[in-house]
């Protein structure tokens, strides 16, 4: 599956082209790149199908690209943007405030070429002598390296998703495969996640390797043995898997799923029964086993009801399941509407009509137009009047589809308040707001906007961006009692480089607020990331109850009017 491959191909071609002063082209070509991550498709079979140009940004002439880069391997035309600036643009642009443009300086001023060269030139105090740099963006480029490395030791679980479940696929139509799960972080759901787990039963374990090693996107093989083997996959990915036996299933997914700390827990309590636990059952003080087939028979054994795997972080579900007091958690089935997504008429890349065609494909009742507000210039905000104009359209697109379209925008807060006048708020069928810049004030500023204007939903409001961005130093406590006292919904954002609110503090205020899970979808292909906010609601103990749109449409305007 190469559509990581070409994603990151497509973004590091509009960086160059950035560099290059080229206009409005990096954006078509970062839109594309974006909603090629998003797809749940093998970017190869719709290749074949010829229907490149039908995934959202992709025209004619980025089509054609792909289609070389999958034919030959290779892209003429990236390789002579990249001849003129020989730098990792991945790596350097991954750094939060160094963009295209300012690594074409750090390389014409410095000759830095990677994140290390950046970092010793920093650390060196050369940065700071370049013209426009200074000692405060040279410390704010040092801090911001911390995190970017971070990224180079986990990946985000929203862009290896389709890759893992593809590779899943591929095992389980192999003969020789009986049972394949994914396992580890990535079955718990984390937000980021290290290698790939992949956990296993096989007819024949030495057969079994020999298929896992001899997949077509393998580019290195670590270790191949009878029951346990490492490979290396195109884009970097590292895959271990692992096989067990069928009596040993059970016990197996527990142990390799994790976490370190539930499992010691889960040891622990065994130890004090006289029992043991380990991968390959639950034993008694005979060594006779107990239970290991299913995990379900593992937590009844030990007198639990089954935990589901993305509580198993040791934060109170071993004594919850010993009540029986496991909250039923909210499916993705239960989302009734997507309640922030944008359109080409701010910075995404669907129209109206488009994005209403995929809230219908996905049977939802309700969907909400937020586009940005005015002064986010670089997300191509809207003026007013292209919200009335927008509000025109909507209405027309009303009459063909039987979905309830809601017209709202996604207003910024700045120093003076919102970014949109108290009468536009009030032609919002729902108001969004967020923060998109870091004042020294961010807490007394939200809470503000909180008692002046109509708010109803407060979108990701930690402003973190993983391995780039940092969360906002803000008092959520007293955030969470102004939207508690005002009926303001905080949002669970499911893009993955944000995934915010994250799921602590989800869990933290579960029975104080209410909470929005929304797609922020720039584009029809990336409304298929509802299920990692959904991840991320059930990592914090929700149940639908917790969760705004899972009610009707009147529901949700009950609660958003107080």
């Amino acid at each position: 599956m190469k559509n990581k491959e070409i994603a990151k191909l497509l973004y590091e071609i509009a960086d160059y082209l950035e560099i290059k002063d080229v206009n409005y082209k990096p954006r078509a070509y970062r839109k594309a790149a974006g909603n090629i991550e998003a797809l749940t498709e093998d970017i190869e079979n719709i290749y074949e199908r010829g229907e490149l140009e039908e995934i959202g940004g992709v025209g004619e002439a980025i089509a054609k690209k792909i289609s070389e880069y999958l034919e030959t391997g290779k892209l003429e035309y990236y390789e002579k943007l990249a001849k003129d600036l020989p730098v990792n643009i991945e790596e350097l642009t991954s750094i939060e405030g160094v963009g295209p443009k300012t690594v074409k300086k750090l390389y014409n001023s410095l000759g830095v070429e990677t994140l290390e060269d950046l970092e010793k030139a920093a650390e060196e105090g050369k940065v700071a002598q370049i013209k426009g740099f200074g000692e405060k963006v040279q410390k704010n480029i040092l801090e911001n390296i911390k995190v970017a490395k971070r990224g180079r030791e986990r990946r985000l679980l929203g862009k290896v998703f389709p890759l893992v479940e593809d590779l899943k696929q591929r095992l389980l139509d192999k003969d020789v495969f009986n049972r394949v799960t994914i396992v580890g972080s990535y079955r718990r759901r984390k937000p980021t996640i290290g290698d790939v787990d992949v956990l296993a039963t096989a007819k024949k374990s030495e057969e079994a390797m020999d298929e896992f090693c001899a997949l077509g996107d393998v580019v290195e093989i670590l270790a191949k043995g009878d029951t346990k083997s490492s490979i290396i996959l195109s884009g970097g990915i590292q895959v271990d898997i692992r096989i067990v036996e069928e009596e040993a299933w059970g016990s197996a997914l527990m142990y390799f799923t994790g976490s370190k700390d539930h499992n010691v827990s889960l040891r622990s309590k065994a130890k004090g029964r006289n029992w043991k636990l380990n991968e390959y059952g639950l034993f008694g003080p005979e060594d006779d086993r107990l239970a290991s087939k299913s995990e379900k028979e593992v937590y009844e054994r030990l007198d639990m009801s089954f935990i589901p795997p993305e509580l198993r972080e040791n934060t109170g579900e071993i004594k919850a399941a010993e009540k029986d007091s496991i909250p039923v958690l909210v499916e993705e089935e239960d989302i009734r509407g997507d309640l922030q997504v944008h359109t080409n008429y701010s910075d995404g890349s669907g129209t109206i009509e488009q994005m209403v065609e995929r809230a219908l494909d996905k049977g939802f009742e309700y969907l909400l137009i937020s586009d940005h507000g005015p002064s986010l210039k670089i997300a191509g905000g809207l003026t007013e009047e292209e919200f009335e104009e927008q509000a025109e359209e909507i209405e027309q697109v009303k009459d063909r589809f039987g979905v309830e379209i809601l017209h709202g925008i996604e207003a910024n807060i700045t120093k003076d308040g919102l970014d949109i006048s108290k009468d536009w708020c009030d032609r919002c069928d729902i108001l969004c707001v967020g923060m998109h810049d870091r004042p020294d004030d961010p807490t007394e500023r939200i809470l503000s906007i909180f008692d002046e204007y109509p708010i109803d939903i407060f979108v990701h409001p930690l402003g973190r961006r993983f391995f780039s961005r940092e969360p906002l130093d803000i008092n959520l406590d007293r955030i969470a009692s102004k939207a508690e006292e005002e009926h303001i919904s905080f949002e669970i954002n499911s893009q993955p480089e944000r995934l915010d609110l994250d799921w602590q503090n989800v869990k933290k205020y579960r029975d104080k607020l209410k909470y929005v899970i929304s797609t922020d979808a720039h584009s029809k292909e990336q409304m298929n990331f509802m299920h990692l906010g959904v991840s991320q609601a059930r990592r914090g103990w929700c149940s639908k109850e917790n969760i705004l749109n899972t009610q009707p449409i009147d529901g949700v305007r009950s609660y958003l009017n107080g």
